[in-house]
């Protein structure tokens, strides 16, 4: 008679998980003793990866692992699927994990940054809209057409090189444009001559997007890679 109380018992403590969402967690991991006396939200945290995502242990743990190199430092509070990837939440921050097929970490996002496996700013400069206008002779004659776009210096200024080099080469490079300028809301901007991404120009700009005053000069060297080098 106490079997079958008892198994009656455990079948509706498990009817009751089932039905708040929640799940036994099996935090009995080569990594789990470790993690947990590292951090006092794994327990709970672990609970809510698993259930949502549907994964081992072991690959949880990995998630969890992942998660806290990216900047998790509180209990989890949802994890919620959309389009593919888990959008992961904890207080105030969310980060977007995307999963391999094998139950392994594929990219873990911070809006459109990528923080996971290694870090990748998502380039600004390739969402802004590109305005042209005539470029005209002393005669007033239509000779051809420039090209800008215009940021915050702020912006500008957290710019990594490698965004700068693929917009270069995506934006400027064989545009076929008398040049290009990239204007700041200083009025200062670097501008490109022509289709030509080796050596674009930084300074103050003129009322026609050109580099009136020269500050320096943004040169490609032969591996693709800027450096900046002041003008004398």
């Amino acid at each position: 008679m106490k079997k079958i109380v008892a198994l009656a018992l455990a079948a509706v403590l498990s009817l009751s998980l089932a039905g708040c969402g929640d799940v036994l967690v099996d935090l009995d991991t080569p990594k789990s003793e470790e993690l947990t006396a590292q951090y006092d939200f794994y327990p709970d945290s672990m609970n809510t990866i698993r259930a949502e995502m549907q994964i081992t242990p072991e690959q949880a743990d990995e998630v969890f692992i992942a998660l806290v190199s990216c900047g998790l430092d509180g209990k989890i509070s949802t994890v919620s699927e959309s389009g593919g990837a888990y959008k992961v939440r904890w207080g105030a921050n969310s980060l977007e994990v995307t999963m391999n097929d094998d139950g392994t970490v594929a990219e873990i996002g911070d809006g459109k940054d990528v923080l996971y496996p290694e870090y990748k700013q998502y380039n600004f400069l390739l969402d802004c809209d590109v305005k042209t206008e005539d470029v005209k002779s002393g005669s007033g004659d239509v000779i051809g057409q420039r090209a800008y776009i215009s940021v915050l210096k702020s912006q500008l200024s957290d710019l990594t090189a490698e965004n700068f080099a693929e917009f270069a080469e995506t934006a400027v490079k064989d545009s076929g444009y008398n040049y290009f300028t990239i204007k700041c809301d200083d009025g200062t901007g670097i501008v490109f001559d022509g289709s030509d991404v080796t050596v674009p120009v930084y300074g103050t700009l003129d009322d026609d997007g050109r580099v009136s005053d020269t500050a320096g000069f943004i040169k490609q060297g032969a591996d693709g890679a800027y450096t900046y080098e002041q003008a004398e």
